[in-house]
């Protein structure tokens, strides 16, 4: 290995001619063993992963029911696109429509059945009316000649005959009152038959509607291919189906981007840019980040929701470019400069080389933007392969 040797040497630096005159500065310069560069701030730009869009909320579009196909929208078909409430697949509704009538006409018998009922219940109210004037009638003349037998105008056999004559009229009302609730029971059975048929019909009307496949929103259909004649099974799914206006980006961010607790460090909220191939840019804001980091690339994959102005011009599956703030303390480097990851800093006390990861920021014609936190102002090996790097590196444990 080649020694270390230092040279002490002056340079003259000559500054810029001021409204005074010029003045001349001396600088010391240090000459290593490895070509070095001093670690100077660059204003970096926008630090960029590759993320694709997808729909935030896909629903599926199933069939209700099982039938054969007999009618299809040709342009929902063609465009793959729907608006809300519009039938976009018809399904043969023969069976269905029998179904349906049926139901209808069960249900207009029983409603006949109630006012029938009601009828009966009217007949039995007046009877129990008239019984009860008759009761009341009869009272009147037990009473008027229970007075009479008692002071001795009438004997007892005319005095049994009212008796059995209140009897028979207190009998005859109790039950015209007995008939009465038999008629409101009854009726109450035929208004609750009326409830099972209205069921029935709304039943026999839902399995009607299942036979139309209808769009629940305007959105953009995927896969949506159904063919006339063809026969299909209850919850078969036909198609796809998403809002245009509501997409995402995944994006795999660095971990240290997300534990970071300086400015460097992204959470959720954070505003981002959605920059597509030809220059379009979207805003978006992280919505979402996993638990879970890549075990080996050490990524984590993050979500970003797109403003909904601009989201309808985006593709699914579109590669778009998402750029967040760059962090401090970013540097301009050859790529030689890198190793694994790793940059080489002089550690101008003790002589020798410190390996420190970086986080690169971009790469640009042959040079690459790093971040290196709390590098600023130090030296930097511009090529990590050169034969003095060996010899500089610091093995010693640390204290």
């Amino acid at each position: 290995m080649t020694p270390i040797f230092r040279r002490i040497c002056q340079t003259l630096a000559v500054g810029t001619a001021l409204a005074t005159g010029a003045a001349a500065l001396a600088q010391t310069a240090t000459e290593w063993p490895v070509e070095v560069v001093r670690l100077d701030p660059v204003s970096a730009p926008q630090e960029s992963y590759v993320g694709t869009v997808r729909a935030r909320d896909m629903y599926g579009l199933s069939y209700g029911t099982t039938g054969c196909i007999v009618a299809i929208s040709e342009d929902a078909k063609r465009m793959q696109v729907a608006k809300a409430g519009q039938v976009l697949v018809e399904l043969d509704d023969q069976h269905s429509q029998l179904a349906l009538k049926t139901a209808q006409a069960r249900l207009d018998d029983l409603r006949a059945a109630v006012e029938e009922r009601q009828l009966a219940v009217t007949a039995s109210e007046n009877d129990d009316r008239r019984r009860a004037e008759d009761k009341a009638f009869v009272a009147k003349e037990f009473e008027r000649n229970q007075a009479m037998f008692r002071r001795g105008l009438i004997n007892e056999t005319t005095m049994e005959a009212v008796e059995s004559r209140m009897m028979d009229a207190t009998f005859a009302a109790e039950q015209a009152k007995e008939a009465m609730a038999s008629a409101r029971s009854a009726k109450a059975r035929a208004e609750i038959a009326v409830g099972i048929g209205e069921l029935e019909l709304r039943t026999a009307e839902i399995n009607h509607e299942d036979l139309q496949l209808v769009a629940p929103f305007d959105g953009v259909m995927i896969g949506f291919e159904p063919s006339v004649g063809a026969c299909v099974a209850d919850g078969a799914l036909a198609g796809q189906i998403y809002d245009p206006s509501r997409k995402s980006v995944d994006v795999y961010v660095l971990i240290s981007r997300l534990s970071a607790q300086d400015a460097t460090g992204v959470s959720r909220g954070a505003e981002v840019t959605v920059r597509r191939g030809n220059g379009q840019t979207c805003g978006g804001v992280i919505t979402r980040i996993d638990t879970e980091a890549d075990l080996e690339s050490q990524y984590v994959q993050t979500t970003i929701d797109v403003d909904e102005t601009c989201a309808p011009e985006l593709f699914l599956n579109e590669a778009v470019a998402v750029e967040m703030a760059s962090a401090p303390d970013a540097f301009r480097l050859p790529e030689t400069a890198l190793l694994d990851g790793a940059v080489y800093i002089v550690n101008e006390e003790r002589e020798t080389l410190e390996s420190m990861a970086a986080d690169i920021v971009s790469r640009e014609d042959g040079a690459v933007v790093v971040r290196l936190p709390g590098m600023a102002g130090r030296l930097a090996v511009v090529d990590a392969m050169s034969e003095g790097v060996d010899a500089m590196l610091d093995t010693s444990e640390p204290s």
